[in-house]
């Protein structure tokens, strides 16, 4: 017998709802179940404001942290706890907000580059001219490598910030993409002569490099809050000649998430891909880095911090 519910609406809702998720989810294993569990709990309930809240526990069964129910403006998900945790860098992440560069021992070059808001991509330019602008700065013909730090990095828009950084990338590369549940490729990252494709759309900045980047040595540096767009970033350099990914495992947000609408006050957001390197290793949890550093982050001495120690040790072999 079908489920009896007391406002039509809610089922109208969930249907629709578990359907996107059916569709274009890569977390689909527990569907069946998930969508009977959340037809015994909203069957008896009057409005959909009663009925969003157990969303938490349909993500949390899906396995996705990073999907969500955006619902009169607020959100629903499941806040899964890091696997790992740094008090000084989770302080840091408040008030740490801009982009920062300097030199290291004058040879060394450092840019830490923090997330952003820049979800509807009204800043893709803004924020791309500003690490360049950094890059430049820096920039001489006495560098001998480059420290790119992402601890801060807990996400965004990855598209200005792999923007700013394509010369560090490559040129004539795919350097990464996405596949959706079923290993097909539904996107790809690419610098073709200088420009550079993402999801077969080029994207363009204003700014250019004073000096080349050239093949000089790169130690990317993370945390455990460095996390989806950071991770990305990250990715986008691993397979990179003479390039270290030190620090901390990331975040685990390592999955697309894209939007898709259920009614005029409500849409879903749900991880449909999973990111591949330039070498076609597909990342489904967190980024293991190649040298692990815990700890001992000091980003008022730099000189002190340990993760930067190791770069400089990693960048002089």
């Amino acid at each position: 017998m079908p489920q009896q519910f007391k406002n039509d609406s809610i089922k109208d809702f969930i249907d629709k709802s578990i359907e996107l998720i059916r569709l274009n989810s890569i977390h689909t294993e527990n569907l069946d179940l998930i969508k009977s569990e959340l037809y015994n709990r909203s069957k008896d309930v009057q409005s959909l404001d009663q009925v969003a809240p157990f969303y938490k526990e349909v993500f949390k069964d899906l396995n996705d942290h990073h999907g969500s129910l955006k619902y009169k403006g607020k959100t629903y998900g499941w806040d899964k706890a890091l696997a790992a945790s740094n008090p000084y860098l989770k302080n840091k992440i408040k008030s740490e907000d801009k982009v920062v560069s300097t030199l290291i021992d004058k040879r060394f070059a450092y840019i830490r580059i923090p997330g952003n808001n820049d979800f509807a991509f009204k800043k893709v330019d803004s924020i791309a001219n500003d690490i360049v602008s950094h890059i430049n700065n820096i920039n001489s013909n006495k560098i001998k490598g480059w420290i790119i730090d992402l601890r801060l990095n807990t996400g965004g828009n990855m598209y200005p910030i792999l923007l700013g950084l394509k010369e560090f990338i490559g040129n004539d590369i795919a350097f990464g993409g996405f596949r959706d549940s079923q290993n097909q490729p539904t996107g790809n990252w690419e610098i073709k002569a200088g420009k550079m494709i993402i999801d077969g759309v080029e994207l363009e900045r204003k700014l250019v490099l004073k000096r080349p980047i050239g093949n000089l040595p790169v130690v990317v540096l993370t945390s455990c809050y460095t996390a989806s767009a950071g991770e990305m970033t990250a990715i986008s350099f691993i397979g990179r000649d003479k390039t270290f990914i030190a620090g901390e495992a990331t975040a685990n947000y390592t999955t697309a998430v894209q939007g898709f609408n259920i009614n005029k006050v409500a849409g879903i957001n749900l991880s449909t891909d999973y990111v591949v390197d330039r070498n076609q290793k597909v990342y489904k949890s967190n980024i293991t880095p190649d040298i692990e550093v815990m700890g001992g982050d000091n980003l008022d001495n730099l000189d002190k911090d340990r993760k930067i120690i190791k770069a400089i040790q990693l960048l002089k072999k």
